[in-house]
């Protein structure tokens, strides 16, 4: 388990995926994200190159969770989802910076990256200013209620993680 000055983070038990999909659902986040069914989630917890990962505030309440995507082949790790059920907590904050230290710190990964959509501006400004770097645009690749999106990639690599402020902290001043 990791633990946030206001998280605690660890890995999704099969119980907690109705609460997961609620969050995944939500008004808010379902414009965000890709909604997988819950067969598609079991299929997550069980395959080794997945991990779901449930976020709980400090009052033990779910309130968020992401998916993440191994390759340790290539040593990358994508951040595939996340979400939260509250907004303005600094829970993104949190829940980013501790999966970043995690994938270079704990599995020694190269390489940390995701997409969002252009018209995610407060998603954006948080990896800007974590130090993600935009790495380019993937045109038209995602079609949500008929509409062709694109789609802006974000990464970081070890390299960069070794100059980052991150890499001095620890989980708990995160």
């Amino acid at each position: 388990m990791i633990e946030t000055k206001n998280l605690y983070i660890r890995e999704t038990r099969e119980e907690e995926l109705p609460r997961l999909m609620e969050i995944e659902s939500h008004p808010e986040n379902r414009p965000e994200l890709f909604v997988s069914t819950l067969d598609e989630h079991r299929f997550h917890l069980e395959n080794e190159n997945y991990i779901l990962f449930s976020m709980y505030s400090k009052q033990e309440e779910m309130v968020g969770y992401a998916m993440v995507q191994l390759d340790f082949l290539s040593k990358t790790f994508l951040l595939r989802r996340i979400a939260f059920i509250k907004k303005d907590k600094g829970y993104g904050r949190s829940a980013l910076s501790a999966l970043i230290k995690y994938c270079f710190d704990e599995l020694d990964l190269n390489r940390f990256y995701l997409d969002v959509y252009p018209r995610n501006k407060r998603a954006i400004f948080l990896y800007e200013d974590l130090g993600l770097i935009w790495e380019g645009t993937l045109r038209e690749n995602y079609c949500y209620e008929g509409v062709f999106l694109d789609q802006r990639l974000y990464s970081m690599l070890k390299s960069e993680y070794a100059t980052n402020s991150l890499r001095e902290k620890t989980y708990g001043d995160l």
